[in-house]
């Protein structure tokens, strides 16, 4: 095949010989192979060179696409191979900002030798071969196609404000929250609607209220005494502890949302990938849960499977 397309491209024997490091005569015997094979002629053999006949050109168009997808699939096997120690990683901003990168350096005294690069956060599409990174933390439903989808944490959201703003609105049943201005993901529109459904039942103002396009935003805005906001409770860890957020009802609530380490199904194989997600799976069946009581958190003693705790991890 080889012979074929070098043949093809340089309209001659001598020259797809150079390219393949073989003589004249072995590329022309690899073509008359192929005519017989076949049962039609390749190539005219003339004066001025080669010419492709018409069938030639015919099965020159047609094994191209086989070939492309062969050269892709022998460099995502290689840079796999040349990535052992490095990942490429695609981050939600606001997942990164406040809960990965303070955590990360444990990851890092563990794994001095892999390297993590953040690679500017794009929603990715997994069917593609020319993705610029290797995995990615996304929020959503975990159902990506073409891709590997592992759930992080995420999915317990909690309703805050600034201490402030509570004082003033004085919210104590769910109901009251219909009285707030209500701060919105405008690309998760749905997220109040599903929470007043759940509890108050449907409320038809429960998409009305100002927009932001990152849960940093909201967060900085709900601090600020702009209104309440539903966020996930692992990104506002710091924002309680400080006291700059308050939890109006002091429980979380459990969403369809969460976050997700995704990986090309290709990719998921990567050593530098499975650290990573073992990792991450310790570390947020660790992460603080203010509802919990500590005596109510996974040890050693109760399960077993964690490589770094022992503790039993979610499948």
């Amino acid at each position: 095949m080889n012979a074929f397309i070098a043949s093809a491209r340089h309209l001659s024997f001598s020259k797809a010989g150079k390219d393949l490091f073989v003589t004249q005569s072995a590329i022309s015997r690899h073509i008359a192979t192929l005519e017989s094979y076949l049962g039609h002629t390749l190539f005219l053999r003339t004066p001025n060179g080669l010419q492709l006949t018409r069938m030639g050109t015919t099965y020159l168009s047609l094994i191209r696409p086989a070939v492309r997808a062969l050269e892709s699939a022998t460099s995502q096997v290689m840079t796999t191979q040349q990535s052992a120690q490095s990942l490429s990683l695609s981050v939600a901003p606001t997942f990164a900002s406040q809960w990965l990168l303070p955590k990360l350096k444990t990851f890092r005294a563990i794994h001095p030798d892999i390297s993590i690069n953040f690679v500017r956060y794009t929603v990715a599409d997994y069917k593609s071969t020319e993705l610029d990174f290797d995995a990615s933390i996304e929020y959503g439903y975990g159902d990506w196609p073409d891709g590997t989808a592992t759930y992080l944490i995420g999915r317990e959201t909690r309703i805050v404000c600034s201490p402030d703003y509570l004082d003033r609105q004085r919210i104590k049943r769910f109901d009251d929250i219909k009285r707030c201005t209500l701060l919105q993901h405008i690309e998760i529109p749905q997220a109040w609607e599903d929470w007043f459904t759940s509890t108050t039942g449907e409320y038809s103002r429960a998409r009305f209220g100002p927009g932001f396009n990152l849960f940093t935003m909201i967060i900085q805005a709900a601090a600020s005494g702009l209104g309440v906001a539903l966020i996930p409770d692992c990104l506002i860890e710091r924002e309680l502890a400080t006291g700059e957020l308050v939890d109006v009802f002091q429980q979380t609530f459990e969403g369809s949302l969460g976050y997700y380490l995704c990986a090309p199904t290709w990719r998921s194989n990567m050593e530098s990938y499975d650290l990573l997600r073992q990792w991450l799976a310790h570390e947020c069946l660790h992460a603080p849960r203010a509802d919990l009581p500590p005596s109510q958190t996974a040890s050693n003693e109760q399960f077993a499977g964690c490589r770094y705790c022992g503790a039993e991890l979610p499948a």
